[in-house]
This record gives structure tokens, sequence and C-alpha cells, in this order.
């Protein structure tokens, strides 16, 4: 028999639930979820900072959770001891330790430039000026009183090399620079460049006659090549003025190459070329009228035109 109480029981829960419907209001449902998502989002933290918290948590083991806090730890000090390499390499001249990592900060200073990356160039070769002056005795790198002159403590190899670096910095510093100039038409950038190519030949030069002997003769080079930017920033700026635009031929390795201007085409003709010769006279297809000089030119006095002379 069944305990009289467990039926009571039994039968008042199936009355009560007659009373209901088979499943909740939609109205009832929609709140509920709205309400559990909530719960959620606010309880929830965002994953990266879960997975920290659970690295860094009291609850992992005592030899994981000190792993996890050396291995930050150490990255952290990586980081600030890289940084402070690169400050450090920044006062390095050619052959001194940190110099590879100065160049190799300066080419991730260029890949992540902009449209700058010619006025970037141009201040690189200042540096490498500034390096071999430094050497010769005229910065904190200098060598130490007494020793002479560069050719005294530096290899000409060295200085030639690094010459070398400074030229080609320059020609393609230059070569954006101009580039930039003849598409824009702006001359600011040419303004730039010809007071920057002066100071440098000023500072070049007056490392003249303290470098090795070997390295003499490239000092004259690189002087040369800063000569040949003057000459093709001013070709540039006069092809600006064209009355028919930037007259440009193409872009060598020191920029564009500036050509003549065109000639303005005489009315109901086509306008020749740069550098199109003036066309010929015309040659008169018959004998000319009596009295009219060969040519189209005026009548002879008399109105007759004088027979020329024929030498006895």
């Amino acid at each position: 028999m069944s305990d009289p109480v467990e039926e009571a029981l039994r039968t008042r829960l199936q009355a009560l639930g007659a009373g209901l419907d088979d499943a909740p209001a939609p109205a009832f449902r929609a709140e509920a979820r709205a309400r559990l998502v909530a719960m959620a989002a606010v309880r929830t933290p965002s994953a990266p900072v879960s997975r920290l918290r659970r690295l860094t948590s009291p609850r992992l083991p005592g030899r994981w959770r000190t792993r996890v806090t050396a291995g930050l730890t150490g990255a952290a000090l990586t980081v600030t001891a890289l940084g402070t390499l690169v400050a450090l390499s920044q006062d390095a001249t050619p052959g001194d330790l940190l110099y590879g990592l100065k160049r190799g900060s300066e080419q991730t200073e260029l890949a992540l430039g902009d449209d700058s990356r010619g006025l970037t160039l141009l201040g690189f070769a200042t540096t490498r000026l500034a390096e071999l002056a430094a050497l010769a005795g005229d910065g904190p790198a200098a060598l130490p009183a007494g020793t002479g002159p560069l050719a005294a403590g530096v290899d000409a190899d060295l200085v030639v090399d690094t010459l070398e670096t400074m030229d080609a910095q320059t020609i393609e510093g230059s070569r954006l620079v101009t580039t930039g100039v003849a598409d824009s038409g702006d001359v600011a950038g040419l303004d730039v460049l010809d007071q920057w190519t002066v100071a440098q030949r000023a500072g070049l030069a007056a490392l003249e006659g303290r470098l090795p002997a070997g390295a003499e003769a490239r000092v004259t080079e690189s002087l040369g090549v800063l000569d040949t930017v003057a000459g093709r920033s001013a070709a540039v700026r006069a092809a600006l003025t064209c009355p028919a635009g930037t007259s440009v031929d193409g872009i060598d390795r020191w920029g564009p190459v500036p050509v003549p201007c065109a000639t303005p085409a005489p009315p109901g003709g086509a306008a020749p070329g740069p550098g199109t010769p003036p066309a010929a006279p015309a040659t008169p297809t018959s004998d000319p009228a009596p009295g009219e000089v060969p040519g189209g030119g005026p009548p002879a006095p008399g109105g007759t035109a004088e027979p020329s002379e024929v030498p006895r």
C-alpha cells in the first residue's frame, strides 16, 4: 500500500499543475533570457584579461606561477634593455660595437616612414658626415687629444665605406625629393634640398686634408655628388616654370630628367616637341616677277632688279 501522505501530496501537485499552461509565456521567456545575458556579460572578464589572471592566479601550482612570473619579467627587461642599447648606439661611430645596431634602427625608421623618406635619407647622410667629423676630432667620439688627424687612428677603408654610404643616401634622398616636387609642382622641397646641399658641402669640404691618404680621392667624388645634386635641383626648378607645364622626360638615378620647354604651337598648327628645330624659310617655287627681289623682298629702286655682276 502506498503511504497516504504521498498520495495526498501527489494529488495536490496534480491539481496545481492542471491550472498552468504547457509552456511559459513568450514575454516571460524573452525577459528571462535578457536578464541572463546581462548577468553573464557583467560577470565574465574579457578573454586576454581572463587568461592573464589564470596565468598569475594563486590557484596555479607554485612552480608554474614562478615560471610565468619570471617569463613576463624577463620579457619586460629585454624590451627595456633593447631600448637602452638603441639609445646608446646613437653616438656610435663606424667601427664601434654598437654601430651595427645604430644602422639597423635607421633601416627600421626608413621602412616605417611615409612620404618624407627622401628627407629621412638626407638626414642619414648628414649623420654619416657627423660621424666622420667626430672621428676627425670635432665630436664626443673623437680620437683622444694628441693623436693627430683622422689618419692617425682610423682605417682608410672604413672612411671610404662611410663616404660611399653617405653618397648613396644623398643620391636616393635627392631623387625622392625632386621626384615629389616634379609631381606636385611645389618648389618647397627644392628649397630644403638646396639648403641641405650647401650645408653638407661645407661640412665635407672642412674634412679635406684630415683624412687618410687612401680616402682623400673619395672625398673629391663625394663633393662631385653634391654638385650634381645641386645642378639637378636647379634644372628641375627651371622645368617647373615652362608655360606648358613641368617639362621632364623620365627619371634617372638623380631624379626627373628636365628637357627644354615645349615651343607653343603656331595658330592652326601642331605644337612642336621639346627641342624641335625651327622650320626653314620657304623656298620660292617660281621665278620672281619683274621688279621683285627673290625671297619676297621689296622691289629694287627703279622698279627693276639689277642683275648680279659676274666676276670676270
